[in-house]
């Protein structure tokens, strides 16, 4: 199967472009295999950001607020809560699960 190139020549597909396809892949495979979820890349961009900007603005102010401990997040506040969502803290593990599940 052919393509085109930028020049708009036909190019062979073959096993280097799979290689380097595979290793594009590799490199974004958490967020391409989130993304295909979406009906588009546009949708998929559009719920990461929302989902995104919410975070940041829990982790501006949601220090006040800490959930009861049967939620899961033992005594982080809520600005902690989303920092470790973020990946900015070490637990995100259980954090991530806790909140997952609060979303349910």
């Amino acid at each position: 199967m052919s393509q085109s190139d930028n020049a708009g020549t036909s190019v062979e597909f073959g096993a280097k472009q799979l290689q380097a396809n595979a290793a594009v892949y590799h490199g974004a495979k958490r967020i391409v295999d989130a993304a295909s979820g979406f009906d588009s890349l546009d949708d998929a961009v559009a719920a990461l950001t929302e989902a995104w900007e919410v975070l940041e603005a829990q982790v501006e102010s949601g220090a006040g607020y800490t959930p009861d401990r049967e939620l899961g997040f033992g005594s982080d506040n809520a600005a902690v809560i989303a920092e470790s969502i973020l990946g900015r803290r070490n637990s995100v593990g259980a954090t991530r699960r806790a909140f997952n599940n609060m979303g349910k």
